[in-house]
């Protein structure tokens, strides 16, 4: 019996929660979430290891950090480069990711330089203001990991 095969590099993204950071639904996988639950700028709570911070009277922010790890397999690849999108163009509040301001548009670059099987923390900050009226704020930030 005969048996050919091709084999391919491949890389896999997955998300976990961070030692400072709330809960990710879905740790472990490449599908997670980060359920804040409901919060107001004056009073109120917020999940365990999510910051809110106020902004004097003119807006609000939510903090927390979640890690990221690409692993590899069947490539010499050195190192890889991670980007985040946000899915749905958010006009009103400000979405900020390692740093990275993610309502610029298209891909924003959160490295070049990924050191593969490392969980990499990234902090991410949604700022609201405070003229936005009530509304559930829902969106996505897509990752993409691609070899160097």
């Amino acid at each position: 019996m005969g048996v050919t095969c091709t084999v391919v590099g491949s890389i896999n993204l997955t998300f976990a929660t961070d030692a400072s950071g709330m809960a990710v639904t879905g740790t472990t996988t490449a599908t997670a979430s980060l359920p804040i639950g409901s919060v107001q700028m004056y009073g109120g709570t917020v999940p365990s290891k999510v910051t809110k911070a106020l902004v004097s009277t003119t807006s609000f922010s939510l903090t927390t950090p979640f890690d990221v790890e690409v692993d590899l397999a069947n490539s010499a690849s050195p190192t890889y480069t991670l980007t985040a999108t946000l899915t749905t163009a958010d006009l009103t509040n400000t979405w900020t990711l390692g740093g990275m301001d993610l309502g610029t548009g298209g891909a924003q670059t959160l490295t070049s330089t990924g050191a593969y099987g490392t969980p990499t923390s990234y902090t991410l900050v949604i700022s609201i203001p405070a003229t936005e009226a009530a509304f559930s704020l829902t969106n996505s930030i897509a990752f993409a990991a691609s070899s160097n």
